[in-house]
């Protein structure tokens, strides 16, 4: 069972060339997020532009960070559309040292893909995968295909899916997920994927989130969970409000803004851009800097 927590989806931190991937980079980081509470990390999911790597380098960035902290459990993120290469997908990061696989759903023909059709194809995934998997459902990045919560709650029956990471804001369906009987007597984890609704989250049955801001900002999404399990409420919400405000920056800039966060937070890395597309600086980050300011200075207080 994967346990109750917060978790880092972590960047691909990349020399100045914005090609060679900086390994150096990303063992610091990913020590800097275990020794401040972070229960896990998820390498190559969406935060770490999986879809600008190849499978070699995807396995390389699992393989280095396993190798530096072996005893943090990693999840790697798979965004294949066939069955037989999601598997292969998820066998190249089993030999590089992950513990799950964080899988989206198949998504290419969108609109048309009924739930049946989802259930089918994770339950191949599942039948036949090298690790126990998560649900990872994320509009955004799959053609707007929903995963509903009916069939969250037929899937979680499946011995080798062990949780769902959720990444939209539809609050009615993480309480249908989240407060489903059947759900929370099995071994089943759920994560909200948006840190600014962490608290609500928790109160509708969650066990965390998977917030990249955590990549910045650990100890300020860590207490907001500590604060909650210890029956600190104030505490819980004053923090929440605090990585609320942040979480602009995520919504604004994306993923160079994430790693623009990091960067300016912790120091890491030669720079905070990516591989084209993801290779141009942000602009309007001023209009945005009091968000950064009031986590930075919350984090220090921690």
């Amino acid at each position: 069972m994967i346990k109750r927590g917060i978790y880092t989806p972590v960047p691909t931190f990349f020399k100045k060339d914005l090609k060679t991937i900086d390994f150096e980079t990303q063992v610091k980081h990913a020590q800097f997020l275990k020794n401040n509470g972070i229960a896990g990390l998820i390498v190559m999911g969406s935060t770490g532009e999986m879809g600008h790597l190849t499978r070699k380098e995807r396995a390389q960035v699992v393989s280095h960070i396993h190798k530096s902290v072996p005893d943090f459990p990693i999840m790697g993120g798979v965004s294949q559309h066939c069955t037989e290469e999601a598997l292969a997908e998820i066998s190249s990061l089993k030999q590089a040292g992950a513990s799950h696989a964080l899988v989206l759903p198949s998504s290419y023909f969108g609109p048309s893909i009924k739930q049946q059709g989802i259930i089918d194809w994770y339950t191949e995934v599942a039948d036949n995968s090298e690790l126990p998997i998560l649900i990872y459902i994320y509009p955004g990045v799959t053609n707007n295909v929903v995963v509903e919560p009916s069939t969250v709650v037929t899937l979680s029956r499946h011995p080798n899916i062990v949780g769902t990471k959720i990444s939209h804001g539809d609050v009615a369906h993480h309480t249908a997920i989240g407060l489903n009987p059947s759900i929370k007597v099995g071994k089943f984890t759920c994560l909200t994927g948006l840190g600014q609704i962490l608290l609500p989250a928790l109160s509708v049955g969650f066990d965390g989130t998977v917030d990249a801001l955590s990549g910045a900002f650990p100890k300020l999404y860590v207490n907001i969970l500590k604060a909650y399990d210890s029956g600190d409420l104030a505490t819980a919400e004053s923090l929440q409000w605090i990585a609320t405000l942040g979480e602009e920056l995520v919504v604004r800039f994306g993923v160079i803004g994430i790693k623009k966060a990091i960067q300016k937070a912790t120091g890491f890395g030669e720079t905070y851009l990516g591989r084209a597309p993801l290779n141009q600086d942000v602009s309007g980050w001023e209009d945005y800097e009091d968000c950064f300011t009031e986590c930075a200075d919350a984090e220090r207080t921690l």
